[in-house]
């Protein structure tokens, strides 16, 4: 599947939920809803763990299969195609009939103008983007099936987590 090269530009919304992996290391997901830039979908990503180059993503499903080739093959991301239900205060990501996460958000619209880097690391390099957005603290609690691939990281729970709308993310090439 052809994919838009590198840099990405998506605008929309997301949600970052940081927390403690079963090995007491920071991980985390992020929830995003992108409608408008290089390509439009949604996605879900698992932060594993980091390290002093980046956050490294274990898992990480999106609706678009131009989304998915273009992270494999730019990023060397592991990329997989899954199926979402995104609302004001829900986001469910699934995988055919297996429910890979649902949370449950309570939010406010977000006011605080900030940016964030935005450090990955792959076989393809460590990218640093930067993401835009209008901020707000969220309560998020993540509901994760002991089936769920990324079950064993341990992040299910209540967390604070960091609501963004008005999102302008930039996504480099990678450089190694």
């Amino acid at each position: 599947m052809p994919h838009p090269p590198a840099p990405w530009h998506l605008n929309g919304e997301l949600v970052v939920v940081p927390a403690l992996t079963r090995g007491r290391r920071l991980g985390g997901v992020m929830l995003a809803n992108y409608t408008s830039g290089t390509l439009v979908y949604r996605e879900l990503i698992v932060f594993s763990h980091a390290t002093p180059r980046g956050m490294v993503v274990s898992h990480i499903y999106v609706d678009d299969e131009q989304s998915m080739s273009g992270g494999r093959e730019i990023w060397g991301l592991p990329k997989e195609l899954a199926q979402f239900e995104y609302g004001a205060a829900s986001f469910t990501a699934r995988q055919g009939e297996t429910t890979l996460l649902h949370a449950r958000l309570r939010r406010r619209r977000g006011g605080l103008p900030i940016v964030i880097p935005t450090p990955i690391t792959s076989p393809a390099g460590d990218t640093i983007g930067r993401a835009r957005i209008k901020a707000a603290p969220a309560l998020v609690e993540l509901q994760i099936p002991h089936n769920s691939p990324f079950a064993h990281l341990g992040l299910a729970g209540r967390h604070l987590a960091l609501a963004g709308d008005d999102l302008r993310l930039h996504m480099p090439s990678p450089h190694s």
